[in-house]
């Protein structure tokens, strides 16, 4: 290894943003996430990991506007800027009791290609007016609504609805009437489509619902924050493309990372490992995804942040903090590692 002294932004979606989980906490013996999280920096970040990679590339978020997550991802999927009005239009699942109706996302859904093209086909030839101007299924699971205008709305990201009651997380603002139509709208075309009573035969999930969000125009201009970044979602890739950054799949471990660096001596690795486990509820894999993050990252930054070989170490842990630490951290001796449950958003 060559004798460089890198500097690494993790960010980890989930990673401690578990609240559920904090009173069921499993016992667990991390020693290098809690010896890194003790002898940290804390700063301020924004709660969702969408507002924190904006806030990494340096774009704004307004407190009127979503952010044009829809823009950005589409970029990725079809390869070209848009300069229109995009949301995202994702194919959902609504599970109905007598008091709730919870949104089941994409994944478990699995969605072939030509039940997203038949069910957006249909909703083109229902929806589609001067505003609602097209609908994409670039990916079955990811779906792009391109609209003439601003629709005068916010909207809830399709993570911070995922597995929760979508009551309370509708569209607001001065149109939300009319989303709130379409939404039941499209449950009623949806619910009668071909696709779905075959999906139905065959004892699959119904794709009856879609989930509206992400709503903007892409940003011209981004900076690149790092000479590299190391992601596979959607997101990341599209603001990296952006702003000119160079993309590379994400290392398997922190050792894999440091074997590609070269001379780039500061780089993003966007890890998706425990992401989805507060949707789920899954306290166990959650648990099982800490302890693989332990051993294959943060047991290698915590001996190169004390031997120099990591100038500097943040981390992203989606909490709403910002952990950073250099190689003086290891003389901190008065700070004493906590349990990881106190740490928990």
């Amino acid at each position: 290894m060559k004798n460089l002294s890198h500097t690494l932004h993790l960010v980890i979606p989930g990673l401690l943003n578990c609240s559920p989980f904090q009173l069921k906490f499993p016992n667990m013996s991390l020693p290098s996430l809690e010896w890194l999280l003790a002898r940290a920096q804390i700063s301020t970040a924004s709660t969702a990991i969408d507002n924190i990679l904006f806030e990494v590339f340096g774009l704004p978020i307004l407190p009127d506007a979503d952010l044009p997550i829809a823009s950005i991802t589409r970029l990725v999927d079809r390869s070209d800027i848009d300069d229109g009005w995009w949301m995202r239009a994702d194919p959902v699942h609504f599970r109905t009791d007598l008091h709730s109706v919870f949104l089941i996302d994409a994944r478990s859904l699995a969605i072939e290609h030509e039940e997203a093209q038949d069910l957006t086909t249909a909703f083109n030839q229902t929806f589609i007016d001067s505003e609602l101007q097209q609908i994409e299924a670039l990916q079955p699971q990811r779906w792009y609504l391109r609209l003439a205008n601003n629709p005068r709305i916010r909207t809830y990201s399709l993570g911070t609805a995922a597995g929760r009651d979508v009551r309370h997380f509708l569209p607001y603002g001065p149109d939300k009437q009319r989303w709130h139509k379409l939404f039941t709208e499209v449950q009623m075309l949806f619910n009668s489509h071909p696709v779905n009573k075959l999906r139905e035969e065959r004892k699959k999930p119904l794709i009856n619902g879609i989930w509206f969000w992400g709503g903007g125009t892409c940003p011209t201009s981004v900076r690149a924050p790092v000479a590299r970044i190391y992601a596979e979602d959607p997101l990341s890739c599209g603001l990296a493309q952006i702003s000119g950054l160079s993309i590379s799949k994400v290392p398997l471990s922190a050792n894999d990372w440091l074997a590609t660096v070269d001379s780039r001596l500061d780089s993003i690795v966007v890890l998706e490992t425990t992401r989805y486990d507060s949707i789920d509820g899954d306290i166990e894999l959650w648990a099982n995804h800490i302890r693989s993050l332990e051993n294959k990252w943060f047991t290698d930054c915590l001996k190169w942040i004390k031997n120099g070989r990591l100038a500097a170490l943040y981390i992203y842990p989606d909490n709403g903090k910002i952990y950073s630490l250099t190689s003086p951290a290891r003389w901190y001796f008065w700070k004493y590692p906590k349990p990881l449950c106190d740490y928990l958003h």
